[in-house]
């Protein structure tokens, strides 16, 4: 095989851009790339990019003020073909049909396909011409055109290539006043003579021209070193100019996140550092204007947490103005207090009260308006389910400096997050081959997305834009959905960037308000921030191997499990349910009725925490137990516990509890308040060891075996309350 194949083949096979040999020499001078302006658009602001970024000369035909007629666009690509061939006949023109494509490498691959030893109707190809898989606009010519063993039959002229002079020559001697390019070169490609003289072929299978319509199941993104390419695996080629025709435009815009040199994966995000906004220099009193819309749409859980992250964001409050719509009276309280001590702190505030009766998609319309009458630069919304959890996640925003860019948000240990990789056919979700991947920031970067809700930034310039200004009304959408289909109907690029960490999404799928503290409740529904407010800081260092474990008495072992806020909730949720036992042992909660050693309590399943508690003894208990008592291991599943109960102790109610052993294989027992402070006296003695526990520990779990071995007492309390759940484990 000499030099010249073997360059070849590695194009073929899409190794190209690793290929160092010593080749003919071309110039990037030696194709022009001829495109329709319609209007300036983030799609042509993309294509211009690729030619950019691989050096191509392009040329925007018209006054790219909006649509151009068919008609009118055959004649601007004459006049331009025209000019191309007086002054450059050799030259080959690259023509793209509007501003729906990508190059995805260099003019060396042009010159190579175009030249490439495949032969024509009559003689080596002059005009080559993309291919589609439907025959149109007139469906009844499909039979005219020759049938194949393989590849795409029909034209699709929004893309074709050929020399200058050539391709003028056509325009010259056969067009007879056709209406469009696809009319004209159908024409002349059904007739056997016409085609034959003009050397005019389809891309049957896809070599160089990509119509991604119908063929996505086709393509296979890779990666040759740090230079992204697509593959057609049915075909085996790697076209280069990639379209999105009709219907496919928003995988066009997946694919596109890596071609072009936009993301590799050595680098990583490369796109993501062009057309910042540099602000790290400036004062903040120089700082863009941010207005900060905070919807608070349904009841969320950890909404405290939300606002002291919205607190902490290291934006200069004096640059952000404040619009908060509260929708749910349940926030009322909360949302009011933020308002009075932190929301007058920024640079303006606007609140509307859950009672104004204001729906949501009206009140986002509105802060569109809010934020061009403050004359801010960016408009910020921020839902109630959205966390910023870093603390720089409005500065990296507006540094991204794009029309619409979110912060990427999932749910953690869970595959849903704020943004949808691609669509169905009817406009709503479909997981795109790197959603998962983005998810959990094994790729990082700039994503060019179809969807994005809950937190996003849209700048000022788009807001005042009175022919692409977004919407948040679209038939019955949802507000997001309602504003993101709008956008793409009218080509705006929606952005979602995960190329630092920027917070998480909490469910309020399940978040039932009735419950007294009911983000108690919420183990099962988001478990992270459910650890983050309750889960001890220091649990997971008993975990550790080699750990030293508190042992205050024989057997009887100490660990931290609970912060302080899970202790005092507890303590409220049993006072505010307030049915307490009368400490007798007649107990007609009990199966038979009798307690042996009966406790002022309150059981779990009586405020409707079973369920929970079982999953805190199987996630974060049984984990303990096995460190201490080794080989002990319940072969029948996760721990059960039959008595889980809050016990109160109070000099004139229960002031103690005399010996006893436990029902249970072994017995935990969580101290909910203070000694010393909240109540006086009280412990728990071993009797066999002569062995008491006296200065418990808020949240820290005190964990001894129930039978046999280990009769014990609740000594007495002098003065205050003391609080403790009581809980023993297999039974």
């Amino acid at each position: 095989m000499s030099l010249i194949e073997t360059f070849k083949m590695k194009l073929i096979l899409g190794c190209l851009f690793t290929v160092f040999i010593t080749a003919p020499a071309t110039s990037v001078e030696d194709v022009v790339v001829l495109t329709v302006g319609s209007g300036e658009s983030d799609a042509q602001t993309r294509l211009l990019r690729s030619a950019q970024v691989f050096q191509y000369t392009i040329q925007v035909l018209g006054d790219n003020q909006g649509p151009v007629a068919d008609d009118l666009k055959l004649k601007l690509v004459q006049e331009a073909v025209a000019g191309v061939a007086k002054d450059h006949p050799d030259r080959l023109v690259l023509y793209l049909d509007g501003p729906d494509a990508i190059l995805a490498a260099g003019p060396l691959r042009v010159v190579e396909e175009v030249t490439r030893d495949h032969e024509g109707p009559g003689g080596p190809v002059r005009v080559l011409l993309s291919a589609d898989g439907v025959c149109w606009p007139d469906k009844s010519l499909a039979a005219k055109f020759p049938k194949l063993k393989v590849g795409r039959r029909f034209i699709d002229s929004g893309a074709f290539v050929g020399p200058a002079e050539h391709l003028h020559r056509i325009f010259t001697e056969s067009a007879q006043g056709e209406k469009s390019l696809q009319e004209l070169f159908t024409k002349l490609y059904l007739k056997d003579a016409v085609r034959k003289k003009y050397n005019i072929a389809i891309d049957h299978t896809n070599t160089l021209f990509q119509n991604l319509h119908g063929a996505t199941g086709e393509l296979e993104l890779k990666f040759a070193g740090k230079e992204g390419y697509l593959q057609n695996t049915v075909y085996t080629t790697v076209p280069l100019v990639i379209r999105g025709n009709r219907n496919s435009k928003v995988m066009l815009n997946s694919y596109a996140n890596y071609l072009a040199r936009a993301w590799n994966p050595v680098d990583g995000c490369r796109e993501c550092w062009e057309n910042m906004l540099p602000i790290e220099s400036l004062e903040a009193s120089q700082f863009p204007v941010v207005t900060l819309a905070i919807f608070i749409p349904k009841p969320t859980p950890f909404l405290e947490e939300f606002f002291v992250k919205i607190t902490a964001q290291k934006y200069p409050k004096e640059r952000i103005h404040l619009y908060i719509h509260n929708m749910e009276e349940f926030h009322a309280p909360m949302v009011t207090e933020w308002v009075d001590s932190t929301g007058r702190l920024y640079k303006s505030l606007k609140y509307i009260t859950h009672d104004a009766g204001a729906k949501e998609w009206h009140t986002k319309n509105k802060a569109i308006v809010h934020t061009l009458e403050t004359g801010s630069d960016f408009l910020l919304v921020v839902d109630s389910m959205a966390h910023l959890d870093n603390p720089f996640a409005i500065k990296l925003l507006v540094e991204q400096n794009r029309k619409v860019v979110a912060p990427m948000l999932a749910r953690p240990y869970k595959p849903w997050s704020n943004f949808w990789g691609a669509l169905t056919s009817d406009g709503f979700y479909a997981r795109s081959a790197d959603y998962v991947e983005i998810v959990q920031n094994e790729k990082r970067g700039l994503w060019n997305v179809p969807f994005v809700g809950n937190a996003y930034m849209i700048s000022s310039k788009l807001l005042a834009d009175k022919q692409r200004v977004p919407s948040f009304i679209n038939k019955l959408l949802e507000p997001d959905m309602a504003m993101c289909a709008n956008l793409r109907e009218k080509g705006v690029f929606i952005h979602v960037t995960n190329r630092l960490d920027m917070g998480h999404l909490v469910s309020a799928d399940n978040f039932v308000t009735k419950h007294f503290r009911p983000e108690m409740w919420q183990l099962f529904e988001n478990r992270w921030d459910w650890e983050a407010r309750y889960l001890h800081e220091n649990y997971s260092s008993s975990l550790v191997e080699n750990a030293t474990i508190a042992m205050p008495c024989p057997d009887v072992y100490w660990f931290p499990l609970f912060k302080e806020r899970y202790a005092q909730d507890m303590i409220d949720v049993n006072e505010n349910f307030g049915g307490w036992s009368d400490g007798s042992h007649y107990d007609k909660r009990l199966e038979g009725g009798y307690e042996t050693v009966p406790t002022v309590d309150i059981h779990m399943n009586q405020i409707e925490y079973r369920y929970e508690w079982l999953e805190i003894l199987r996630a974060y208990v049984q984990p303990l137990q096995l460190r201490v008592f080794e080989g002990y291991n319940n072969d029948v599943g996760p721990p059960q516990a039959l008595m889980a109960f809050t016990v109160r102790y109070k000099p004139d109610e229960q002031p103690l509890l005399r010996p006893h052993h436990d029902t249970s294989t072994y017995t935990i027992n969580v101290a909910l308040n203070r000694p010393g402070i909240d109540f006086q006296g009280g412990g728990c003695r071993f009797v066999r060891y002569n062995c008491s526990v006296l200065d418990t520990r808020v949240g820290w779990v005190l964990m001894h075996p129930g039978r046999l071995t280990h009769l014990h007492e609740g000594l007495r309390v002098t003065e205050g309350t003391r609080y403790i759940v009581v809980t023993f484990v297999d039974p």
